[in-house]
């Protein structure tokens, strides 16, 4: 009895040991990756500011400054046109938080929320308005009434937010104390327009919990148009004790018509994927959809960094749930604020972040990558970046780290029939060459079988990269389920620095990891984590691949290695009974519109229009 006592407790032990070093569910979706090369000012003073990509490609900008100011760029964003006031402030009403949309027949709406100040009088009531222009934001018209609420601070109204649906019919969102004159209550309440911003509806309730303070409404239509999905702020989840970013959501074709989302309702939902996300409080969310169907939400949150507000962007999946690979786009020091902030996305699928750094406006552009890949190429091993050399971006900018450490940090990759190169470019000016494993340098991490275990298998190999000019291996244990040091031989180095900057470049011999030929056309796994030490020798920062843990390969990225000449979209998604020309990113997800700029393909071919990166 004891015996067979004994082996059931070891075989349950073996079960639970296998199913959590194991298979476990892969991470889908996509990471952004932000450039800290692409930060700029938009406006030197402001707040709430929002952006958007007009239909002639320029981008334009609004935002919060003793009234209301736009300006435009012609360069994505590297510079800006001086402020033109649209809305001034009079009769002792500030005019605040704008929004704004382009309309498909080309008319440019603003809307914004006066906001009456003390002494209050009932002939000035908190309301929403807004400016139309037919003309790419020349000249403006009068001001148009949407909504009043009440006269005084306790029973306003605020923060409205615009979409257009595909009927024509534009919608203005925003948070309504106005109803509720004996309580703290407030709603998110929509106006509906049928000619373009000319006249407005009554207002329709969305969303309301009892007794709680719904806020800061952004609609979206799902690239699907089966939902209308509005992220808002919501401070009723029990046992939060504070806003957390929070969807509520009605079908398109119910479109708010008798129906809202109460507090019990299962179409509001928190928004975060807490597998990969810090339980991290916050408000002021912003909801975006990127080409392919994956959202971009910003929301701000004193979440590690010193009880301060601070901007996290986060991406969910084609339904607007489960965000994850959250990050702070704006690397700002621990007394600093990036508050009332937003996200554009620009042509193939750059997300801009908005930020309000301090008193400015500031933005920075990150990329939302799928999957990394490698074209079939043969770089010349040589520790210099030339553009061009066969790397799957032409400066070799496929990963970009940077935003956790300030190191900035780019990477990418090709391969041939014997190799797999890698290059990477770290921006440090306290280089430590020290042959350890406390050295500067950049460790790739490869589940070359795509196994996706919890813990790194015989399949995976970890290979820190240093700037002395070698390289240090682990293997992956499938008994031990975890990194053991080895000799791996014929890994080739180069490594070229400077004052400010040092590359390593490699090739991998498939041999040297146990491959017995070039996997072309194969999908692995990889993680990419630069390891940056002080001179001291004591602070040593890593950063990698967002929500990537260097033990758990599960997380890592998807990584395609690309056969020989194809063009990185798949037969399949080229030749599906297209109708006319079909248009992807460059990671073959099918695009609603030929870009303006940026890298793209179009009928089988990689094209590209004035890139800037």
């Amino acid at each position: 009895m004891d015996n067979k006592k004994t082996i059931l407790f070891l075989l349950s032990l073996t079960v639970t040991f296998l199913a959590t070093a194991g298979n476990v569910t892969s991470y889908k979706g996509s990471r952004i990756f932000w450039d800290t090369t692409s930060r700029f000012t938009v406006f030197s003073t402001g707040w709430y500011a929002r952006m958007i990509q007009l239909q002639d490609g320029r981008l334009m900008a609004a935002c919060e400054h003793s009234g209301i100011d736009i300006a435009f760029s012609s360069d994505g964003g590297r510079s800006w046109t001086s402020p033109t006031k649209i809305v001034s402030n009079t009769n002792n009403t500030p005019n605040c938080v704008p929004d704004l949309i382009q309309l498909k027949d080309g008319t440019i709406i603003v809307a914004y929320n006066p906001r009456p100040s003390t002494p209050y009088t009932e002939d000035r009531h908190f309301g929403m308005r807004c400016k139309r222009s037919t003309d790419n934001g020349t000249t403006w018209s009068n001001e148009i009434f949407v909504y009043d609420a009440s006269h005084i601070w306790d029973d306003g109204c605020w923060e409205p937010s615009l979409i257009e649906l595909p009927s024509g019919e534009l919608q203005l969102y925003y948070s309504d104390e106005g109803p509720y004159t004996n309580s703290n209550e407030q709603n998110i309440s929509v106006c509906r327009s049928f000619d373009g911003g000319l006249t407005w509806s009554k207002p329709d309730i969305v969303s309301y919990r009892a007794g709680y303070r719904d806020g800061m409404p952004c609609p979206v239509l799902l690239k699907d148009q089966s939902e209308i999905v509005v992220t808002i702020e919501d401070n009723g989840w029990p046992g939060v004790g504070d806003f957390f970013p929070t969807t509520v959501r009605c079908p398109l074709e119910t479109n708010w018509n008798d129906y809202y989302v109460d507090a019990t309702s299962p179409n509001r939902e928190k928004t975060h994927d807490f597998a990969y996300c810090p339980n991290a409080t916050g408000g002021a969310p912003y909801l975006r959809v990127l080409p392919w169907g994956e959202t971009v939400m910003s929301y701000q949150s004193a979440y590690n960094h010193n009880g301060k507000l601070n901007m996290y962007v986060a991406l969910g999946d084609e339904q607007a749930r489960n965000f994850k690979s959250m990050q702070h786009p704006f690397r700002i020091g621990d007394t600093e604020t990036v508050m009332w902030n937003s996200v554009c996305i620009v042509d193939t699928g750059e997300v801009v972040a908005v930020g309000g750094v301090n008193n400015s406006i500031e933005m920075i552009k990150g990329y939302a990558v799928n999957k990394l890949q490698a074209p079939y190429a043969h770089p010349n091993i040589d520790g210099k970046l030339t553009r061009n050399e066969g790397y799957y971006k032409p400066l070799s900018t496929q990963v970009l780290l940077g935003v956790e450490t300030g190191t900035r940090t780019i990477a990418d990759f090709a391969y041939d029939n014997d190799s797999l190169y890698f290059i990477a470019r770290v921006t440090d000016k306290l280089q430590n060459s020290d042959p350890t494993t406390y050295a500067d340098g950049v460790s790739l991490l490869l589940d070359y079988e795509n196994e996706s275990y919890a813990a790194p298998s015989d399949h995976c190999c970890r290979l820190f990269i240093r700037l002395a000019g070698d390289c240090v291996a682990y293997k992956g244990s499938s008994t031990q389920h975890k990194w053991i040091k080895t000799d791996i031989d014929g890994i080739k180095v180069k490594t070229t620095s400077t004052s400010s900057y040092y590359i390593l470049e490699t090739a991998i011999p498939w041999k040297a990891i146990g491959l017995n030929a070039s996997p072309s056309g194969k999908t692995m796994r990889a993680n990419v984590i630069l390891q940056d030490r002080g001179l001291s020798g004591i602070d040593i920062q890593t950063e990698s691949i967002p929500d990537a843990k260097r033990d758990a390969p599960y997380t890592w990225m998807e990584f395609y290695l690309q056969p020989n000449n194809e063009t990185g979209i798949n037969e399949e998604l080229r030749m599906k009974n297209e109708e006319s020309p079909a248009i992807y990113d460059l990671q073959g997800r099918r695009l609603n519109a030929e870009p303006t700029r940026g890298l793209y393909i179009k009928d089988g071919k990689k094209r590209v229009k004035n890139s800037i990166r």
